[in-house]
């Protein structure tokens, strides 16, 4: 009994390690804004953005036909998130179409400087993360190597959500 005991404790410990190494892993995969904004460099990784997520609230949008939990339409709404450098805000118009999102366009808001490369990148790669996703769990994290860009994002997201609530 105790040698079976054991077992379980050493099989427990060796996952519990490889999962240990597998976050440090993704924790040293790129520099993130916070870095750039620091005088790091930033190296841009395009696999990095996340469908975790989270259901929320909204801004004003064109109601179409309800097909479920949200109604169908466009909605715009702005996001803003906290940068090293300061407040910024992006805005988000999203197309939802049967509870999917069907199209999205992210306009930059930044005026220059860092922030604003980091939303031409991330509204140059967010549609490839969105479109064709549920909106009830949509939530992205990295987008083109952009981090922070992504809170403003879902900021967005969770107005949007709060307005197509059918």
């Amino acid at each position: 009994m105790a040698h079976s005991t054991r077992r379980r404790t050493l099989g427990l410990m060796s996952g519990l390690s490889v999962l240990v190494a597998l976050a440090a892993c993704g924790s040293a995969d790129a520099a993130t804004e916070d870095d750039a904004a620091a005088g790091g460099t930033q190296s841009e990784s395009q696999t990095d953005a996340g469908d975790t997520g989270t259901a929320g609230a909204g801004t004003d949008g064109t109601a179409g036909s309800s097909s479920g939990e949200f109604a169908d339409g466009t909605y715009t709404a702005e996001g803003s998130y906290s940068t090293p450098g300061g407040e910024e805000s992006i805005s988000v118009e999203l197309t939802v179409t049967g509870d999917v999102v069907s199209d999205v366009t992210v306009t930059p808001e930044a005026s220059g400087g860092n922030a604003a490369r980091f939303q031409e990148e991330f509204a140059s790669g967010v549609a490839d993360e969105v479109v064709g996703e549920d909106l009830a769990g949509l939530a992205v994290d990295k987008v083109s190597g952009s981090s922070l860009t992504g809170d403003g994002f879902n900021a967005a997201l969770d107005q949007i959500r709060a307005d197509a609530a059918a």
